[in-house]
């Protein structure tokens, strides 16, 4: 599938006109029909945009796939989207930037396990001293 396809299916799958999706992207409806027709690509910076917006990554939208290649199984829903807003930026944040919160953690881990030692060392040394 090329981008204009998977670009036109993922719109219609969230059931969004090219007029509201050319709104979200500040774009006119113009350019989202040059897309989805793959007459012209759309700048970087859209094409992460949309790629959030719809759910799916950059990778998926860009790589030309054979037919049978099935795109993402489910769909943001458009209505009620201001709701969900907060809920999907924190997802998006959890699928992007989740592996910062392993880093933390095996840090804590690192730090308990020195602050361990030193106790043990300080006990040791104060027992010498008696």
């Amino acid at each position: 599938m090329t981008f204009g396809e998977k670009l036109q299916g993922l719109r219609q799958r969230a059931e969004m006109s090219q007029d509201a999706l050319a709104e979200k992207l500040n774009v006119s409806r113009q350019a989202v029909s040059r897309w989805e027709r793959d007459e012209t690509m759309p700048e970087t910076d859209k094409v992460v945009a949309l790629a959030e917006l719809f759910g799916v990554t950059t990778d998926y939208l860009l790589r030309d796939q054979p037919e049978e290649s099935r795109g993402p199984e489910t769909v943001p829903p458009s209505g009620g989207e201001q709701k969900r807003d907060w809920v999907d930026k924190l997802g998006y944040l959890a699928k992007t930037k989740g592996y910062l919160l392993g880093w933390v953690l095996v840090a804590w881990g690192v730090l308990d396990l020195l602050a361990i030692l030193l106790l043990g060392l300080g006990a040791i040394s104060f027992m010498r001293i008696w």
